[in-house]
């Protein structure tokens, strides 16, 4: 399988084979033996999006730009944007700043409770 890997890894076989994709080499078009497929580092780099596959259908535009649509982390950028929440500390300063501040009431003074005799 023809594969681009935009981070480095070790895939090993329970067999004692080894495929290695280092740090030169990501983002490069290469040949990967079958089965690392079966290997579990495989399924999640291809769930994050950090491996591509090749074919012949794209393999010019990944020739051209292999690590379109990744983050700088090496994994596939999401399209779905969360809703974007606020700082909370903002809030909270701009809350403090619109808020008059108040003074401390006064306290009033104690009657001393007469003996019950």
């Amino acid at each position: 399988m023809t594969i681009i890997c935009s981070v480095s890894a070790e895939f090993e076989n329970p067999e004692g084979g080894k495929f290695i994709v280092t740090g030169k080499e990501r983002g490069v078009i290469k040949q990967a033996p079958d089965w690392i497929a079966n290997t579990l580092l495989f399924k999640w780099l291809v769930k994050d999006g950090s491996i591509k596959f090749v074919t012949k259908s794209n393999r010019i535009t990944a020739e051209n730009d292999p690590l379109a649509g990744l983050n700088a982390e090496g994994k596939a950028i999401v399209d779905e944007k969360p809703e974007e929440q606020e700082d909370p500390t903002e809030a909270l300063t701009e809350a403090l700043e619109e808020t008059p501040k108040a003074e401390k009431p006064k306290r009033r003074p104690r009657k001393k409770k007469d003996d019950a005799e």
